[in-house]
Protein backbone atom coordinates (compact mmCIF):
# COMPACT_ATOMS: atom_id res chain seq x y z
CA UNK A 1 0.00 0.00 0.00
CA UNK A 2 2.61 2.26 0.70
CA UNK A 3 5.00 1.67 -2.04
CA UNK A 4 1.34 2.64 -4.35
CA UNK A 5 0.71 5.47 -2.23
CA UNK A 6 4.76 6.87 -3.22
CA UNK A 7 4.25 5.86 -7.06
CA UNK A 8 1.00 7.73 -6.71
CA UNK A 9 2.33 10.89 -5.41
CA UNK A 10 5.74 10.51 -8.01
CA UNK A 11 3.36 10.54 -10.84
CA UNK A 12 1.35 13.43 -9.29
CA UNK A 13 4.53 15.56 -8.91
CA UNK A 14 5.47 14.82 -12.60
CA UNK A 15 2.15 15.56 -13.75
CA UNK A 16 2.29 19.18 -12.02
CA UNK A 17 5.92 19.78 -12.99
CA UNK A 18 4.79 19.02 -16.89
CA UNK A 19 1.99 21.21 -16.64
CA UNK A 20 4.02 23.91 -14.72
CA UNK A 21 6.33 23.63 -17.43
CA UNK A 22 3.74 24.24 -20.33
CA UNK A 23 2.03 27.01 -18.94
CA UNK A 24 5.54 28.84 -18.55
CA UNK A 25 6.69 28.23 -21.76
CA UNK A 26 2.81 29.14 -22.91
CA UNK A 27 3.56 32.86 -21.29
CA UNK A 28 7.14 33.39 -21.94
CA UNK A 29 9.07 33.65 -25.04
CA UNK A 30 13.14 33.27 -26.23
CA UNK A 31 15.75 35.32 -28.92
CA UNK A 32 16.78 33.04 -31.07
CA UNK A 33 20.31 34.72 -33.61
CA UNK A 34 21.44 33.65 -36.71
CA UNK A 35 23.82 34.80 -38.85
CA UNK A 36 22.92 34.10 -42.53
CA UNK A 37 26.31 34.35 -44.77
CA UNK A 38 25.57 34.80 -48.48
CA UNK A 39 28.31 36.09 -51.24
CA UNK A 40 25.05 36.81 -53.27
CA UNK A 41 24.48 39.64 -50.57
CA UNK A 42 25.36 43.69 -51.21
CA UNK A 43 28.16 44.95 -49.54
CA UNK A 44 25.78 47.74 -48.17
CA UNK A 45 23.98 44.82 -46.74
CA UNK A 46 26.66 43.62 -44.69
CA UNK A 47 25.12 43.59 -41.12
CA UNK A 48 21.66 44.39 -42.08
CA UNK A 49 19.42 42.85 -39.11
CA UNK A 50 15.81 42.18 -39.09
CA UNK A 51 13.85 40.28 -36.34
CA UNK A 52 11.27 37.76 -37.66
CA UNK A 53 7.71 36.93 -36.08
CA UNK A 54 5.19 34.04 -37.04
CA UNK A 55 2.61 32.83 -35.30
CA UNK A 56 1.50 34.85 -32.92
CA UNK A 57 -2.35 34.12 -33.17
CA UNK A 58 -3.46 37.19 -31.34
CA UNK A 59 -1.62 36.80 -28.28
CA UNK A 60 -0.65 38.83 -25.39
CA UNK A 61 2.43 38.14 -23.53
CA UNK A 62 1.68 40.90 -20.60
CA UNK A 63 -0.52 44.10 -20.96
CA UNK A 64 -0.17 45.26 -24.76
CA UNK A 65 2.87 42.70 -25.36
CA UNK A 66 5.17 45.73 -24.00
CA UNK A 67 8.08 43.01 -23.06
CA UNK A 68 7.78 41.65 -26.65
CA UNK A 69 8.50 45.01 -27.94
CA UNK A 70 11.10 46.32 -26.07
CA UNK A 71 12.68 43.22 -26.59
CA UNK A 72 12.73 44.25 -30.64
CA UNK A 73 13.65 47.75 -30.13
CA UNK A 74 16.70 46.51 -27.83
CA UNK A 75 17.58 44.41 -30.94
CA UNK A 76 17.52 47.64 -33.21
CA UNK A 77 16.67 45.93 -36.41
CA UNK A 78 16.72 47.74 -40.00
CA UNK A 79 13.18 45.82 -40.74
CA UNK A 80 10.45 43.34 -39.33
CA UNK A 81 9.83 40.47 -41.54
CA UNK A 82 6.44 38.64 -40.88
CA UNK A 83 5.97 35.22 -41.96
CA UNK A 84 2.18 35.14 -41.13
CA UNK A 85 -0.22 33.75 -38.97
CA UNK A 86 -0.33 37.08 -36.46
CA UNK A 87 -4.45 36.50 -36.06
CA UNK A 88 -5.97 33.56 -35.07
CA UNK A 89 -8.56 32.57 -37.84
CA UNK A 90 -11.99 31.53 -35.86
CA UNK A 91 -15.57 33.56 -36.91
CA UNK A 92 -15.41 36.19 -34.45
CA UNK A 93 -12.41 35.95 -33.53
CA UNK A 94 -10.57 38.86 -31.77
CA UNK A 95 -7.98 40.39 -33.31
CA UNK A 96 -7.33 43.84 -31.23
CA UNK A 97 -3.94 42.18 -29.36
CA UNK A 98 -2.74 41.46 -33.26
CA UNK A 99 -3.73 45.14 -34.74
CA UNK A 100 -2.09 46.61 -32.35
CA UNK A 101 1.16 45.13 -32.38
CA UNK A 102 1.11 45.52 -36.15
CA UNK A 103 0.50 49.25 -35.58
CA UNK A 104 3.35 49.71 -33.18
CA UNK A 105 5.77 48.04 -35.18
CA UNK A 106 5.05 49.97 -38.15
CA UNK A 107 5.34 53.37 -36.16
CA UNK A 108 8.96 52.33 -35.65
CA UNK A 109 9.96 49.70 -38.32
CA UNK A 110 9.85 49.09 -42.38
CA UNK A 111 7.46 45.71 -41.98
CA UNK A 112 7.21 42.89 -44.84
CA UNK A 113 4.41 41.05 -44.25
CA UNK A 114 3.23 37.27 -45.83
CA UNK A 115 0.27 35.87 -45.09
CA UNK A 116 -0.18 32.33 -42.96
CA UNK A 117 -3.07 30.13 -43.59
CA UNK A 118 -5.22 32.35 -41.31
CA UNK A 119 -4.92 35.77 -42.88
CA UNK A 120 -5.50 33.76 -46.28
CA UNK A 121 -8.38 32.11 -44.40
CA UNK A 122 -10.79 34.85 -43.50
CA UNK A 123 -10.38 36.37 -46.90
CA UNK A 124 -11.45 33.28 -48.55
CA UNK A 125 -14.29 31.81 -46.64
CA UNK A 126 -16.48 35.78 -45.75
CA UNK A 127 -19.50 32.97 -45.61
CA UNK A 128 -17.97 31.77 -42.39
CA UNK A 129 -15.50 34.60 -41.27
CA UNK A 130 -18.01 37.85 -42.43
CA UNK A 131 -16.31 41.06 -42.30
CA UNK A 132 -12.99 39.80 -40.32
CA UNK A 133 -10.51 40.15 -43.31
CA UNK A 134 -12.40 44.00 -44.23
CA UNK A 135 -11.17 44.65 -40.90
CA UNK A 136 -8.29 43.28 -40.46
CA UNK A 137 -6.58 44.67 -43.77
CA UNK A 138 -8.38 48.45 -42.98
CA UNK A 139 -7.06 48.23 -38.96
CA UNK A 140 -3.27 47.42 -40.43
CA UNK A 141 -3.16 49.68 -43.19
CA UNK A 142 0.29 52.07 -42.45
CA UNK A 143 2.73 53.38 -44.61
CA UNK A 144 5.77 51.18 -43.44
CA UNK A 145 3.87 47.91 -44.57
CA UNK A 146 4.59 46.29 -47.26
CA UNK A 147 1.58 43.30 -47.21
CA UNK A 148 3.76 40.92 -50.31
CA UNK A 149 0.48 38.42 -51.38
CA UNK A 150 2.77 36.96 -54.26
CA UNK A 151 4.29 40.02 -54.84
CA UNK A 152 7.86 41.23 -54.03
CA UNK A 153 9.78 44.75 -53.85
CA UNK A 154 13.33 45.70 -53.29
CA UNK A 155 14.90 46.63 -50.25
CA UNK A 156 17.31 49.25 -51.15
CA UNK A 157 20.32 50.81 -49.35
CA UNK A 158 23.23 52.87 -50.50
CA UNK A 159 22.96 52.13 -54.05
CA UNK A 160 22.30 48.43 -53.53
CA UNK A 161 19.19 45.79 -53.16
CA UNK A 162 18.16 42.92 -51.95
CA UNK A 163 14.63 41.55 -53.45
CA UNK A 164 12.02 40.16 -50.74
CA UNK A 165 9.00 38.09 -51.91
CA UNK A 166 6.00 36.62 -50.29
CA UNK A 167 4.46 33.51 -51.07
CA UNK A 168 0.39 32.85 -50.74
CA UNK A 169 0.43 28.92 -51.30
CA UNK A 170 -3.05 27.52 -52.20
CA UNK A 171 -5.29 26.13 -49.80
CA UNK A 172 -4.70 22.71 -51.06
CA UNK A 173 -0.82 22.47 -50.30
CA UNK A 174 -2.16 23.00 -46.13
CA UNK A 175 -4.27 19.61 -46.39
CA UNK A 176 -3.57 17.37 -43.35
CA UNK A 177 -2.44 13.96 -42.80
CA UNK A 178 -0.29 14.82 -46.23
CA UNK A 179 1.75 16.77 -47.97
CA UNK A 180 0.13 17.17 -51.66
CA UNK A 181 3.05 17.36 -54.52
CA UNK A 182 3.24 21.28 -55.77
CA UNK A 183 3.79 21.69 -59.65
CA UNK A 184 6.26 21.63 -61.37
CA UNK A 185 6.20 25.24 -62.80
CA UNK A 186 3.48 26.83 -59.61
CA UNK A 187 6.62 28.88 -57.69
CA UNK A 188 7.01 30.97 -61.13
CA UNK A 189 3.36 30.89 -61.80
CA UNK A 190 2.85 32.56 -58.94
CA UNK A 191 6.22 34.81 -57.96
CA UNK A 192 7.74 35.12 -61.77
CA UNK A 193 11.21 33.92 -62.66
CA UNK A 194 13.86 33.97 -59.92
CA UNK A 195 16.71 36.71 -60.30
CA UNK A 196 19.33 34.08 -59.52
CA UNK A 197 21.97 36.89 -59.50
CA UNK A 198 20.37 39.05 -56.73
CA UNK A 199 19.86 37.73 -53.12
CA UNK A 200 16.20 36.42 -52.98
CA UNK A 201 14.28 36.39 -49.31
CA UNK A 202 11.25 34.74 -49.49
CA UNK A 203 8.38 35.00 -46.70
CA UNK A 204 6.77 31.37 -46.63
CA UNK A 205 4.57 30.46 -44.13
CA UNK A 206 4.62 26.68 -44.97
CA UNK A 207 8.76 25.20 -44.39
CA UNK A 208 7.24 21.64 -45.68
CA UNK A 209 8.07 23.30 -49.77
CA UNK A 210 11.43 24.07 -48.85
CA UNK A 211 12.91 22.01 -51.27
CA UNK A 212 10.79 23.51 -53.89
CA UNK A 213 11.33 26.77 -52.44
CA UNK A 214 14.84 26.68 -53.14
CA UNK A 215 14.76 24.73 -56.78
CA UNK A 216 12.78 28.23 -57.70
CA UNK A 217 15.90 30.08 -56.26
CA UNK A 218 15.04 31.15 -52.87
CA UNK A 219 18.38 31.97 -51.12
CA UNK A 220 16.86 32.94 -47.81
CA UNK A 221 13.59 31.19 -46.35
CA UNK A 222 12.29 32.62 -43.56
CA UNK A 223 8.84 30.63 -42.46
CA UNK A 224 6.66 29.42 -39.31
CA UNK A 225 3.44 27.24 -39.23
CA UNK A 226 4.83 23.98 -37.41
CA UNK A 227 4.62 25.70 -33.55
CA UNK A 228 8.05 23.63 -33.22
CA UNK A 229 6.17 20.60 -33.48
CA UNK A 230 4.33 21.22 -30.20
CA UNK A 231 6.81 19.35 -27.82
CA UNK A 232 10.09 18.95 -28.77
CA UNK A 233 11.76 15.52 -28.10
CA UNK A 234 15.81 15.28 -27.59
CA UNK A 235 16.86 13.20 -30.07
CA UNK A 236 13.87 12.71 -32.53
CA UNK A 237 12.78 16.70 -32.76
CA UNK A 238 9.24 18.25 -32.77
CA UNK A 239 6.19 15.48 -32.48
CA UNK A 240 3.48 17.09 -33.97
CA UNK A 241 2.72 19.12 -37.07
CA UNK A 242 -0.11 21.41 -38.00
CA UNK A 243 -1.36 18.71 -40.79
CA UNK A 244 -1.61 16.62 -38.44
CA UNK A 245 1.52 14.49 -39.60
CA UNK A 246 3.81 13.07 -36.52
CA UNK A 247 7.94 13.93 -36.35
CA UNK A 248 7.96 16.86 -39.25
CA UNK A 249 10.93 16.82 -41.25
CA UNK A 250 11.09 20.24 -40.54
CA UNK A 251 10.01 21.62 -37.53
CA UNK A 252 12.24 24.40 -36.27
CA UNK A 253 15.78 25.88 -36.78
CA UNK A 254 17.98 26.08 -39.82
CA UNK A 255 17.96 23.92 -42.51
CA UNK A 256 19.97 24.33 -45.88
CA UNK A 257 19.52 22.69 -49.26
CA UNK A 258 22.33 23.53 -51.75
CA UNK A 259 22.80 27.41 -51.77
CA UNK A 260 19.63 28.21 -49.62
CA UNK A 261 18.77 28.41 -46.38
CA UNK A 262 15.89 28.48 -44.31
CA UNK A 263 14.94 29.57 -40.58
CA UNK A 264 11.97 28.05 -39.42
CA UNK A 265 10.64 29.97 -36.52
CA UNK A 266 9.18 27.91 -33.76
CA UNK A 267 6.64 30.94 -33.78
CA UNK A 268 5.14 32.92 -30.83
CA UNK A 269 2.11 31.07 -30.08
CA UNK A 270 -0.57 28.17 -30.27
CA UNK A 271 -3.82 28.34 -32.12
CA UNK A 272 -6.77 25.75 -30.47
CA UNK A 273 -4.95 23.82 -28.50
CA UNK A 274 -2.18 25.94 -26.69
CA UNK A 275 0.27 23.58 -25.59
CA UNK A 276 4.32 23.76 -25.48
CA UNK A 277 6.69 21.28 -24.05
CA UNK A 278 10.23 21.88 -24.32
CA UNK A 279 9.36 24.27 -27.02
CA UNK A 280 9.54 27.74 -26.40
CA UNK A 281 8.12 30.59 -28.19
CA UNK A 282 10.59 32.22 -30.65
CA UNK A 283 11.56 35.81 -31.87
CA UNK A 284 14.06 35.24 -34.23
CA UNK A 285 16.96 38.28 -34.94
CA UNK A 286 18.39 37.28 -38.44
CA UNK A 287 21.97 39.56 -39.37
CA UNK A 288 23.08 39.22 -43.25
CA UNK A 289 26.69 38.99 -43.96
CA UNK A 290 28.95 38.70 -46.74
CA UNK A 291 31.37 35.93 -47.67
Amino acid sequence: MREKKKWMMAAAAAVGAVTGRICYECRHFTTEYYDVTSDKIPEAFEGFRFVVMTDLHNYDFDHGNRKLLAQIEHLKPDAVMIAGDMIDAHPGADMSVAIRMMRMLCDRWPVYFGNGNHEQRIELYPETYGDMNERWCKAIRHPNLHLLRNQHLNICKDGEEICVYGLELNRKYYKRFRKVPMTRHYMTEKLGICDRNRFNLLLAHNPFYFDEYAKWGADLVLSGHVHGGVVILPFLGGVLSPQVRLFPKYYAGEYFRDSSEMILSRGLHMHSFRIRLLNMPELSCVTLRRS
